[in-house]
């Protein structure tokens, strides 16, 4: 008996591991036997099988060969099997067997012309637009409906005008398809063609679904009566699709379905939030501040615990505007802490100042967010009946919420400076020097005089944290008035309050401030002598860039990278010899700091006398760092260098980098 009926013979074994175990073996048998066996076990009544046969056929060698033998499977009308496992070969095979399948698409038999069309589909090559196209006119149901589903697959704009072409002439299982496919592709349709098609109740819901996708403005209106439509499926799917048309179109197109525009009485996508499908809650929600109807607010507020739901809740009761708000109000005593942090937020965000008393209770809730958000609310309002309450909640024990006034009192401050003045100063005289920088910190964002003049007492205070704030509300102001204010700065016990005093005198870009800077200079505290030499770096061309040079010897390296930097930044090339004086430097960071700025700015002068002292420096990093530039800046030149290096370093990383660079390089230069 022959390899091949001895193979045949077992794949008749009622053993489906039996019939596993042969494949296996079938391998080893003549090229011309194999296929013949495969062929019969993808027709096995075992998934398994059929499976295994397939994966074998296209692990050997140039399966594509047999594409033809393949095809015909798809004529076994008594074998499921094997027409599955032709479809995904042929399909796995891809382009190389468009053309075999160009001619079977032309078959007589309607089942084969259906399978070769869905395969071109999974296939998803453009070349195959036109045979779909043709396709739409076959005179078989199934393959007409094949050809548009495959479209849709396809996803080309190009075959819009051809599907809506057929769409009058087609059943209704077939406009079902097309409609799907026009979704799928997503292309700007007529509308005008589509809307006919809503007269036809089985076709309501794809027929949304699909102007969800291609519509434009003139979809809104059809849209909008499906949300009254009797069946539930059909106003689900009319409230995403308008919602996914809010996304793409200006919201002037939904001005005819708000309150004012009449229709609004008969829409109520509230009703959908009962919903199982997660995309018709969002939907309905963001529609219900869509249509600016305020008689949705409270069931909206109503979603305030619901936490997958809550932050689209809040957007659409802002959206809402403040009438909407003002509905709310009235209820506040009544809610759940949730609720309550939603409508302080909605009255803030829509600026509803019938508010302000609601809010101003929230500022003692039991609840810190719903106190947090009342104060922050406040400032929204610009109601000066504000400030009692947003001065006692500067007290509050709640770091959030005391923050939320102090950014509300500001607020306020912008519209009512006098008043926020006259609310403020006596705080600076509290007990408490947490109040008193609270104080200084809103009063800081003000301009005048008197502000100036605060400030001033300020920075003498004895609690170092309200220096430290009153400093930092100088930032960016004109230092001519704080000049004195800020020397005496430069000498606070506090080594804080002297850095932040010598960032602020730079801040301005003033000369005025170049003298105190070289005192500070002279600070006992480096972290004060860097800021200082910053600092007068941000003076610019006025810069004293002596000075600056004199703190390359500061005995702290920290310092002396700040000085390198502030020279790169004034003037890299005209000062680019400090940078190479630094690679001799003591300190490895300040020789790797001197090292990435040579390198960034592409400078390669200093590389040939200072090669050898970086290359064998005794710093891993240093060397690590040296010979990233090198190879950079060098390029295939750096070979002998870096090969010479290769052979004594004993750092596995710095190793490693060298022999990255050398795989670069694959012909010796030297």
């Amino acid at each position: 008996m022959k390899k091949v009926d001895k193979i045949l013979e077992i794949l008749e074994s009622g053993q489906e591991e039996e019939r596993l175990g042969i494949l296996n073996e079938i391998c080893n048998a003549p090229e011309e036997e194999v296929r013949p066996c495969l062929y019969r076990a993808m027709g096995d009544s075992s998934w398994r099988v059929r499976k295994e046969a397939t994966e074998i056929f296209l692990s050997r060698p140039a399966p594509e060969r047999f594409a033809g033998e393949v095809a015909r499977l798809l004529y076994e009308h008594d074998n499921a099997g094997q027409r599955n496992a032709a479809v995904e070969i042929l399909v796995r095979l891809g382009q190389p067997v468009l053309p075999l399948l160009f001619k079977e698409v032309l078959s007589d038999e309607q089942d084969v012309r259906k399978f070769v069309l869905d395969i071109l589909g999974e296939i998803g090559d453009g070349s195959c637009l036109q045979t779909m196209i043709d396709a739409l006119a076959d005179a078989d149901q199934n393959v007409r409906q094949a050809a548009a589903e495959n479209l849709g697959k396809l996803g080309l704009p190009e075959a819009v005008p051809h599907l809506v072409d057929v769409m009058d002439t087609a059943d209704l299982w077939f406009r079902y398809t097309i409609l799907d496919a026009l979704g799928r592709i997503g292309a700007p349709v007529d509308v005008k063609k589509l809307l006919p098609l809503q007269e036809e109740p089985l076709l309501r819901k794809a027929l949304f679904e699909c102007l969800g996708r291609v519509g434009g403005a003139d979809a809104v209106a059809s849209l909008a009566g499906g949300l009254g439509d009797e069946m539930r499926t059909v106003r689900e799917a009319a409230a995403v699709a308008l919602e996914s048309l809010s996304q793409r179109i200006s919201h002037d197109a939904f001005s005819s379905l708000r309150p004012e525009g009449g229709a609004a009485a008969a829409l109520d996508p509230g009703e959908l939030l009962g919903s199982g499908d997660p995309r018709v809650r969002l939907a309905a929600v963001r529609l219900m501040g869509l249509l600016g109807d305020e008689r949705h607010s409270r069931r909206l507020l109503e979603l305030a615990d619901d936490e997958e739901l809550r932050e689209e809740a809040a957007r659409a009761l802002v959206a809402l505007g403040p009438h909407a708000a003002r509905t709310l109000l009235p209820a506040w005593d009544g809610l759940e802490s949730f609720a309550r942090v939603m409508t302080a937020y909605t009255v803030g965000e829509t600026g509803c100042r019938e508010g302000t008393a609601v809010l101003l209770k929230g500022l003692s809730d039991d609840d810190q967010d719903v106190r947090a958000i009342s104060a922050r609310a406040l400032g929204k309002l610009d109601d000066p009946a504000s400030f009692a309450g947003l001065l006692t909640a500067l007290e509050d024990p709640s770091d959030e919420v005391r923050e939320s006034a102090l950014q509300s009192l500001s607020l306020l401050g912008a519209s009512f400076p006098a008043q926020t003045v006259t609310a403020l100063k006596d705080l600076l005289e509290h007990d408490d020097p947490s109040l008193r920088t609270l104080a200084v910190r809103v009063l800081g964002r003000l301009e005048g005089e008197e502000i100036d003049g605060f400030l001033a007492l300020a920075i003498k205070d004895h609690s170092q944290t309200v220096r430290r704030a009153a400093i930092c509300a100088l930032e960016g102001k004109p230092i001519a008035g704080h000049l004195p204010v800020l020397m005496l700065a430069l000498t606070d016990e506090d080594k804080e309050v002297r850095r932040l005093a010598a960032e602020v005198l730079g801040s301005a870009g003033d000369i005025q401030a170049s003298r105190p800077l070289e005192l500070a200079l002279q600070d006992e505290d480096p972290w004060v002598r860097t800021a200082a030499v910053r600092s007068l770096g941000l003076l610019g061309a006025q810069a004293p860039v002596p000075v600056i040079e004199k703190a390359l010897h500061d005995p702290v390296g920290l310092v002396v990278i700040a000085a390198l930097e502030t020279l790169a930044v004034l003037d890299f090339e005209k000062y680019s010899l400090h940078f190479v004086h630094a690679l001799g430097h003591e300190d490895v960071e300040v020789v790797n700091a001197a090292l990435k700025m040579l390198g960034e700015r592409g400078f390669r002068d200093w590389i040939s006398a200072s090669l050898d002292g970086l290359l064998n420096h005794r710093h891993r990093e240093v060397r690590s760092t040296f010979i990233r530039i090198l190879g950079f800046l060098e390029g295939p030149a750096s070979r002998p260098h870096l090969e010479r290096r290769l052979r004594v370093e004993d750092d596995d990383l710095v190793q490693a980098e060298i022999r990255d660079f050398l795989a670069q390089w694959p012909i010796s230069q030297g």
